[in-house]
């Protein structure tokens, strides 16, 4: 019982087969965190939270958890994201040579790509060289939808998703997948094949209620790791994302 109990305790920590994300109410929900080597998508319509919640998990990876990491945005300008991130209590720039924010606007890697005849190898090989240049354990790919704008029909797309979830894996990252959805749907992601490829689901809610909307968010799948299904409320802060584990996310006559 003492060596099971151990076990438990090294897991919960997230320095065993976990990583916390430092958001105490959603890794309660997680059961102690995001299992490792996984790739995890979230989900949510626009302004959901799903960046500030990427930004914490790698922010608080390298502050709290000393885990490299590393931000790669396809909409963002980067000057703005550091920002907005630094109104949320996140000053990026004090964060050193364990993290990287790359990317920008997808016109800008899409005009790239266009330009140069990159392809999927070239902007996985970049991806896979920053990893590796800081031994970076989270990744962070904001929105994936628009990353997969750059290949041609589902199949390349789906092929493509499948690939660089696989090389994440092998790099031993945990990799979040930010994923932009219609408003006021239930729905987990855009092309509808998305959730099928990765290893779990966040889905993240702002659904209209009178005169406010209310925000919530679930886990919708998590492979090997036993977790909480209900839908909980969560707050965009000063301090970021805080998560309300404990309590319900709409009275029942309101749900959907």
């Amino acid at each position: 019982m003492y060596v099971e109990g151990a076990i438990m305790k090294y897991m919960c920590t997230g320095l065993g087969l976990r990583a916390q994300t430092g958001i105490s109410g959603l890794d309660a929900m997680l059961g102690g965190g995001l299992p490792r080597g996984r790739i995890i998508m979230v989900s949510g319509s626009t302004g959901t939270g799903k960046t500030t919640l990427g930004m914490q998990f790698i922010y608080n990876g390298v502050k709290k958890f000393n885990e490299p990491g590393l931000y790669m945005t396809f909409e963002q300008d980067k000057a703005k994201i550091r920002s907005d991130m630094s109104s949320l209590g996140m000053d990026l720039d004090k964060l050193g040579d364990k993290f990287r924010l790359v990317g920008g606007p997808i016109a800008t890697v899409y005009r790239y790509k266009k330009k140069t005849g990159a392809g999927f190898e070239d902007i996985l090989s970049e991806v896979k060289e920053i990893v590796k240049e800081i031994n970076a354990k989270r990744v962070v790919l904001d929105p994936i939808n628009l990353f997969l704008m750059l290949f041609d029909d589902e199949d390349e797309r789906r092929m493509a998703l499948a690939t660089l979830s696989e090389h994440l894996a092998k790099l031993g990252c945990v990799s979040l997948l930010l994923c932009e959805v219609q408003e006021q749907t239930m729905d987990i992601s855009r092309y509808g094949f998305e959730e099928f490829v990765v290893d779990g689901v966040l889905a993240m809610y702002n659904m209209n209620q009178g005169q406010s909307f209310l925000q919530g968010i679930t886990v919708r799948k998590m492979r090997g790791v036993k977790h909480h299904r209900e839908i909980r409320p969560y707050e965009i802060t000063d301090q970021g994302i805080v998560v309300y584990s404990t309590q319900p996310w709409l009275a029942e006559d309101e749900r959907l």
